[in-house]
């Protein structure tokens, strides 16, 4: 009862009131009990109605305390309505219909029903981003979105959209999309958006493709031995009878299917459903081929999507095990490659942009051989595509040296650094010449030049070691040609990286101060090789003659890029620079924007000589013993090198050159191994080794050591896609023929975008190893594998073998026809609607069913506040014996006072003088003279000879003195003469004036009782 009477009185002053603990509210009754029990004895010294006004305080006091324990909360129940709209914007639904959804949830947005209600925008492709919170200002919404549109997560645009859900306002979500999913589980995201009491509406976008086919896959074998026949078949799928021709490719080269020499393609009439192409073609070569089929529709029904008109197969055609040497010139990689060959080995040499940029291609090989290259001859992609094919796939990398590779070629902080077994950069404790790089910068008159710019000023710096010296010059904002940052080590590169960000590419009017600048610069500082390099179209003012002679002097060398040039004097100009220093000149035109990274990555090259250590012949030290050095003597001396330092972990160091740097060394990375020599493979510093005898051996054995495990005759690998995953088949047999059991198989699976998977198979069967792997992507995936086992014989059993995964297209493009009883599947169970897509007959923003959300805000702390207040008024009443009545009769006089005039307070004065003339008047008859009135009255006749009488001005002026507090004095006469007084009677005049004196005094007394001061 008493929480009840609580809680309506904190309703009325509060709001809606909930408490938390109400057990607490079972206090109160029990508390006042004792209240009014203890309250007889305790407040029996009070008057009655301070008595009871104490008791109702304490009484207040003890239910506040109960229920600020009982934890109030304010209720207040939201009012508002947010929507979020999940857009499915994947290729599988067509921009026509986007552009029709946009504008519907615009026309519902302008056209709500409260403007307090507030859209919000999630686009799903891919994956799923938000386009614009829940807002009130949200109107019009564009169906762009700016991820992968190849797939669609719709369960990720409902958890992000749950996840925009506002605290303070009901919520709902509307899907539209064709249902089509490839990713996540819709139907899981729903459970959850009915766990959170969120409905969801749908809008479905409904098609059919009558007459659509697709290349559904190309099935070959996994590996086949070299010489054998390949299998291929092509699977289609079509919605209806039509009818196309058929094209098939090995390694890009089409094949005649037909055999009259017609024509390369094959018609084919298919029926609704799946259809199989069968054919059997001799392998193209060893190694990795590729087969592609090519269907083009010749039918009355128009096959609308191209995407899914081609699918990819991957077969390994096992041979003798092949290297790729990758060379520049025949005079330094010769005698290498003859030694490879000799040694039984299939080789072939290319030169850096003949590199396989695919990692199917790649794979064909067992292992790569770079002979001093320079990190400029390849790629970003080729960089990633080779150390994929050594840590996922298993290949093997030797790396020669010479002048142009490791440190002095560029490769330092490049994509393919981490996989050497050795630092490109030398260690700190060595003390060797540094190279000084300054990098002038002039306005590039170009689109995109400021972009172009600062990227080629990041390779370069990119391409210098930490210890080297590097600094940018150029014409400021400010109007002055100064360092943007001083020349100075480049340790990690951040402070440079910082400058280059911040680049303005000034027009500088003449070259002079930047030229004196960088000269200035470069020899005050301790470095082997300087180097300056000026990127400009050619207008500034050239330097003086002086200058340039001071240049050739302290041996500095100026390399001059020319981009796009006002004229033939700007080229002539730039030119001039690089052939007075001994620099390099190039001329970059606007199609040819893309040199300019290369360019600046070699031209810093120019600085890292210093990391090439040349000098009388020695013979490196041997430090260890390693498994290709097995069978090989001391080695022949060498006298030449790039200085490297050793790398922490796994990595073995073979041989050492002078001050302990490693020449030889080598270790696994990944599922491949690597081996990296320092010195080169020519007669440039190992001159010796070419004629020594076991100079076939010692290569031979290194590159087999690092080459990639032949594959196995005993084993077959098949693999099988199974929507966003793939399943990986082996069948393994020993020896004899039998299955082979209980082998352990460990391997990798490469992915198309450079990452790479771990791949673990399982025995299932007899001989019969599985796994699955993820295959989210479209591209190619190389499975690389290798197995250890025992036989029957109790033999050890070593292999390893590959298999290839293609997805040459998206699922996206697989759909055919919308999932409208999925979309209607998510409204059943969430609560939600199946709209019809028309602005004007859906009620998006209808609040029907919808539960508004109850926000609660504690309220315990004021009331335990007011509680204590109440208590120390309790006090006052008890204590301090304050009348109730009294106060209140005080603050209802505060509140009615109004402001007094002089008439009242006037009013008085005069009543109190009509008081004391009536005690005076008898006085002043039977005194005599002397005696004048007070009053502004007419005496009576009796008094009108008195000398002493008052004006009605002086009376008036003196009544305004006594209303401000003065005392009234008898008024004087001034103009009238002075008489004699007349002798009085003998004892009279002192007994009347006595009196008078006492009764003026009696009336001045009177008159200060009632001054309201």
């Amino acid at each position: 009862m008493t929480g009840a009477v609580t809680l309506t009185l904190a309703s009325l002053v509060l709001g809606p009131v909930q408490f938390e603990a109400p057990i607490w509210l079972w206090l109160a009754p029990i508390c006042v009990a004792l209240v009014l029990w203890w309250g007889r004895k305790s407040l029996s010294g009070l008057a009655g109605w301070t008595r009871w006004s104490a008791l109702a305080l304490r009484l207040v006091v003890v239910l506040m305390l109960a229920a600020a324990l009982a934890e109030p909360q304010r209720r207040r129940v939201g009012e508002d309505l947010a929507v979020t709209a999940v857009l499915d914007a994947s290729l599988s639904v067509a921009p026509a219909t986007q552009t029709e959804g946009a504008r519907y949830f615009g026309d519902e947005a302008s056209e709500k029903e409260r403007a307090e209600d507030r859209l919000g925008v999630v686009t799903v492709g891919k994956s799923a981003l938000v386009q614009s919170l829940p807002s009130r200002l949200t109107k019009a919404i564009e169906p762009t979105h700016s991820g992968a549109l190849d797939g669609t997560d719709l369960a990720a645009g409902i958890r992000l959209a749950l996840a925009l859900r506002p605290a303070d306002a009901a919520y709902r979500i509307v899907l539209r999309s064709d249902g089509n999913q490839t990713a996540g589980d819709l139907l899981r995201a729903a459970e959850a958006a009915r766990a959170a009491k969120v409905p969801i509406d749908v809008i479905p976008v409904k098609y059919t493709y009558a007459g659509e086919v697709l290349v559904d896959r190309v099935v070959v074998p996994g590996a086949v031995r070299a010489g054998e026949n390949v299998a291929v078949r092509v699977v289609l799928n079509a919605t209806a009878a039509t009818s196309g021709k058929l094209t098939l490719l090995a390694n890009g080269e089409p094949i005649d299917l037909r055999g009259d020499g017609q024509g390369f393609s094959t018609p084919l009439d298919l029926q609704a459903g799946p259809n199989v192409f069968s054919t059997v073609i001799r392998a193209p070569k060893a190694g990795a081929d590729r087969f592609e089929a090519v269907f083009e529709s010749t039918g009355a029904t128009r096959d609308t999507i191209v995407e899914n008109n081609r699918a990819v197969g991957v077969t390994f055609v096992q041979g003798r095990g092949k290297v790729l040497v990758v060379g520049s010139a025949v005079e330094e990689s010769g005698a290498f490659v003859a030694a490879l060959r000799e040694s039984g080995l299939e080789v072939e040499v290319v030169e850096a942009d003949a590199v396989p940029a695919g990692l199917a291609e790649m794979n064909a090989f067992d292992a790569v051989v770079l002979v001093n290259q320079p990190a400029r001859n390849f790629s970003e992609q080729q960089q990633r595509v080779l150390r994929q094919y050594v840590h996922d796939s298993g290949g093997g990398l030797v790396m020669t040296g010479g002048p142009e590779s490791f440190g002095a070629g560029g490769w330092i902080g490049s994509t393919l650094a981490d996989a050497l077994p050795i630092k490109m950069d030398p260690p700190q404790k060595r003390q060797m010449p540094r190279g000084a790089l300054v990098i002038v910068v002039h306005s590039i008159e170009i689109p995109q030049g400021v972009f172009y710019g600062k990227k080629t000023a990041e390779v370069a710096i990119a391409a210098l070691s930490r210890l080297d010296y590097a600094g940018i010059i150029e014409f400021t904002s400010r109007g002055v040609t100064e360092w943007v940052h001083p020349l100075r080590e480049v340790g990690d590169g951040s402070t440079l990286r910082r400058a280059i960000n911040n680049l303005t590419f000034g027009d500088m009017p003449d070259i002079g101060p930047s030229f004196k600048q960088a000269f200035d610069g470069l020899v005050a500082v301790e470095a082997g090789q300087r180097h300056m390099i000026i990127i400009s179209d050619g207008d500034p003012s050239p330097p003086s003659q002086q200058l340039m002679s001071q240049f050739r002097q302290r041996r500095i060398t100026v390399s001059a890029v020319c981009v796009n040039p006002h004229g033939p004097d700007d080229e002539v100009r730039m030119k001039a620079y690089a052939d007075a220093t001994g620099g390099r000149f190039y001329r970059v035109g606007n199609n040819e924007l893309e040199r300019l990274p290369q360019i600046f990555v070699k031209e810093a090259e120019t600085v890292k000589r210093s990391l090439i250590w040349e000098g009388p012949a020695f013979v490196p030290t041997l430090t260890g013993v390693s498994e290709p050095m097995r069978g090989v003597g001391a080695v022949p001396g060498i006298s030449g090198y790039i200085v490297g330092a050793d790398r922490e972990g796994l990595s073995q160091v073979v041989l050492r050159g002078k001050e302990n740097d490693p020449v030889l060394a080598q270790w696994q990375y990944g599922l491949g191994k690597v081996v990296t020599f320092t010195s080169d493979v020519s007669t440039r510093w190992a001159r010796s080794w070419v004629n020594w005898g076991s100079f076939r051996a010692f290569w031979e054995q290194h590159v087999r050591w690092a080459a990639r495990p032949t594959g196995s005759a005993n084993l077959r690998v098949s693999t099988e896609n199974r929507g966003e995953q793939a399943v990986i088949v082996v069948e393994a047999l020993d020896a004899s023929g039998q299955a082979l059991n209980f082998a352990q198989f460990r391997g990798r699976l490469a992915q198309p975008d450079g990452t790479g998977a771990d791949v673990e198979l399982k025995q299932v069967a007899p001989g019969r190893y599985e796994g699955t792997v993820a295959t989210p992507q479209a591209g190619a995936y190389v499975a690389s594998l290798r197995y250890a086992a025992v036989d029957e014989n109790g033999q050890k059993m070593e292999g390893s073998v590959q298999a290839a995964i293609t997805r040459p297209f998206a699922d996206e493009f697989r759909a055919l026809q919308d999932n409208a009883p999925l979309l209607q599947q998510v409204a059943d169970m969430t609560g939600g609607r199946v709209l019809t897509g028309d602005a004007t007959r859906d009620a998006l923003f209808d609040r029907t069913g919808l539960e508004f959300p109850v926000a609660t805000e504690a309220i315990w702390l004021p009331l335990v506040v007011l509680a204590i207040a109440v208590f120390l008024i309790d006090v006052a009443v008890r204590r301090v014996r304050i009348d109730p009545r009294a106060i209140a009769r005080g603050l209802k006089r505060l509140v009615d006072r109004t402001p007094q005039t002089a008439g009242p307070q006037l009013d008085k004065l005069r009543a109190a003088r009509a008081q004391a003339q009536k005690k005076i008047g008898p006085v002043a008859r039977g005194g005599g003279e002397g005696v004048g009135t007070v009053s502004g009255a007419t005496p009576p006749a009796q008094a009108s000879g008195v000398k002493f009488e008052a004006s009605a001005e002086q009376l008036r002026r003196g009544g305004e003195g006594i209303a401000l507090g003065a005392r009234s004095e008898p008024m004087v006469d001034l103009s009238a003469k002075p008489k004699e007084p007349k002798k009085p009677a003998p004892g009279a005049p002192d007994e009347g004036m006595s009196r008078l004196l006492k009764a003026k005094k009696r009336a001045q007394d009177e008159i200060g009782d009632q001054d309201p001061r």
